[in-house]
């Protein structure tokens, strides 16, 4: 089997001898004239036809459970997508009173997390802290923070490079190996590197853009090949190396860092492969509108009987590769399918209580009824219970989330929503 990235009619190719290909055919008559240097996006963005939504979600973000700078109801992604939320909130027009607090304890509970250790900590949560804090020191300035960051960053490269930039380990060394899988997770590394070196810039920029490139190789020569999709094959990125099938996190999350590198470096074989990587997952698409992509990874663990499995926090993620894939391209169908995605999303919603996804265990003795057991000041306590509307966990042979199901609701997932659906808004008001 031949391993390689980019389109196959170039998967055999050098990156050097791609990329002279690719130059010669992309620049057609030679010309004298000057190429102005290229901007993001490269074409505007249409408004979002989705301002309903997002005034919905600001209105229920106010009711998460909230503690310490910590989202009580949320499954790893609060420490990036809320504090990145709240952050850019507070400082715009609409600002609500919370806005400012949450992004103060957040702040202070991410900075907590990165200073932890590695061995102990909890790898996803800390990754997820270390991106809120580039977003915070993008969206505001204020670099106070960037020697605790670059201690975060320095150790965390230290730890992957160690394992050769790519975390193939023991799915007993963490829930995230185990969940989405090492490819996912190390792009999730790159991410951070690249992400570092387009937002926060500096003199360690290049340095942390040449970590992340580094990490697309290795990761490409350990999980891109041939995959059985079922009706056909695909060249596409292994959930690991050892496991054949085609899954939609370890795609998304290299797509994401192919669209980002390409933006850091002009490197066109990263922008074709992106757009291979999305012609890729096809296979994986459940229906078009609203557009849902099945995510098989979590899908055996919830039950389900047939593909009609989709999280959340899936789409979500994919709906943000594909704006970032627009970004770069300019291409109507990325961002139109984005959309669709997030109408599918949309689609999600329903009503949680707090004893739908807090464990009655915590409080002793057991409450009785009607009151249900609900985290207050760091313990459990009994009390009435609180429903509210939000976007649910998934979907499953063709129905919404039960509070019967393994998860039900997740507070981390709506806050990363509502930040696709701001970088969204960013991508009309700053196109060209």
């Amino acid at each position: 089997m031949q391993w390689g990235r980019g389109a196959a009619v170039i998967s055999g190719l050098s990156r050097a001898t791609a990329a002279f290909g690719l130059a010669v055919l992309l620049a057609g008559a030679c010309s004298s004239e000057p190429t102005a240097p290229e901007r993001f996006p490269v074409a505007p963005a249409p408004p979002s036809p989705h301002a309903a939504l997002t005034a919905t979600l600001r209105d229920e973000a106010a009711g998460l459970g909230f503690f310490e700078g910590d989202w009580l109801e949320d499954y790893g992604d609060a420490p990036f997508y809320g504090l990145a939320h709240h952050t850019r909130a507070a400082a715009g027009p609409s600002a609500r009173p919370e806005d400012a607090a949450r992004r103060d304890a957040s702040l202070a509970r991410a900075r907590r997390v990165i200073a932890g250790s590695l061995l102990d900590g909890d790898l996803q949560e800390m990754v997820m802290s270390g991106l809120g804090l580039v977003e915070h020191v993008a969206a505001t300035g204020d670099r106070a923070d960037l020697p605790l960051l670059d201690d975060f960053v320095d150790r965390l490269d230290r730890l992957a490079g160690s394992f050769g930039y790519y975390l193939d380990l023991s799915p007993d060394t963490s829930w995230a190996l185990r969940t989405y899988g090492p490819t996912a997770i190390s792009a999730l590394i790159g991410l951070l590197n690249a992400e570092y070196a387009l937002s926060v810039g500096g003199p360690r920029a290049a340095e942390r853009l040449e970590w992340a490139k580094e990490l697309e190789r290795r990761t490409t020569e350990r999980a891109f090949g041939d995959i059985d999709a079922g009706v056909k094959s695909v060249r596409a990125y292994r959930f690991s190396p050892s496991r054949g099938e085609l899954f939609l996190y370890p795609n998304i999350a290299m797509l994401a860092l192919e669209a980002r590198l390409y933006r850091l470096t002009k490197d066109e074989l990263y922008r074709v492969t992106a757009r291979s990587v999305f012609s890729s997952i096809q296979p994986l698409k459940l229906s078009d509108a609203p557009a849902r992509y099945r995510s098989p990874y979590s899908a055996a663990e919830m039950g389900a009987k047939t593909n009609d499995y989709a999280t959340l926090s899936s789409q979500n993620y994919l709906a943000l590769a594909l704006l970032l894939l627009f970004e770069i391209t300019g291409e109507a169908r990325f961002v139109a399918e984005a959309d669709r995605v997030i109408d599918g999303i949309a689609a999600m919603r329903g009503r949680w209580c707090v004893s739908h996804v807090h464990d009655a265990k915590a409080c002793t003795p057991a409450c009785l009824a009607p009151s249900v057991c609900a985290p207050s000041g760091g313990k459990g306590v009994c009390g009435d219970d609180r429903c509210q509307e939000g976007i649910l966990h998934h979907v499953i042979d063709g129905r919404l989330a039960l509070p019967t199901d393994a998860s039900f609701f997740c507070a981390g997932c709506n806050l990363q929503t509502l930040w696709v659906l701001g970088y969204r808004d960013r991508l009309s008001a700053a196109a060209p």
